[in-house]
């Protein structure tokens, strides 16, 4: 399996799409507006197989990166997808903090990779769930 950015027809794919909608977690609608819209002003990374099987699409600014999206198929989870995601967008800018917000599903999974979590406020779009902003240092 091979870690790089995704080209505009994988992010198209129906692989893509259902990976966006376990990260998103909202309806087709909006679903559309994140890859048409957002997507393309982030950087987007995946890991490919015969289709796009985890990605993770990230900003960045002088002060922090911030982890918009990440996802792995259910299929592949505890193979270490994940980490090799955080470690690839923390490597493109090591020198300033990783941020991203989450919520119990996933909290853990910051933790065991070293990140700080904090309770953060109720996200509109999730509001019968608890957030949390999980930082990982520059580093």
């Amino acid at each position: 399996m091979t870690l790089r950015p995704l080209t505009r027809e994988e992010i198209e794919s129906p692989a893509f799409w259902m990976l966006l909608h376990e990260a998103a977690g909202v309806d087709a609608g909006a679903l559309r507006r994140i890859r048409d819209t957002e997507l393309p002003e982030l950087d987007v990374i995946g890991v490919v197989a015969d289709e796009v099987v985890a990605f993770a699409a990230s900003a960045a600014t002088p002060q922090r990166i911030v982890l918009e999206y990440i996802a792995v198929d259910a299929r592949h989870r505890g193979e270490g997808l994940g980490t090799r995601l955080v470690d690839a967008v923390r490597g493109a800018r090591p020198g300033i903090p990783l941020v991203a917000e989450t919520d119990d599903d996933a909290v853990d999974f910051y933790r065991a990779l070293g990140f700080t979590v904090d309770a953060a406020p109720r996200d509109p779009r999730w509001p019968d769930r608890q957030r949390y902003r999980c930082t990982h240092p520059a580093g």
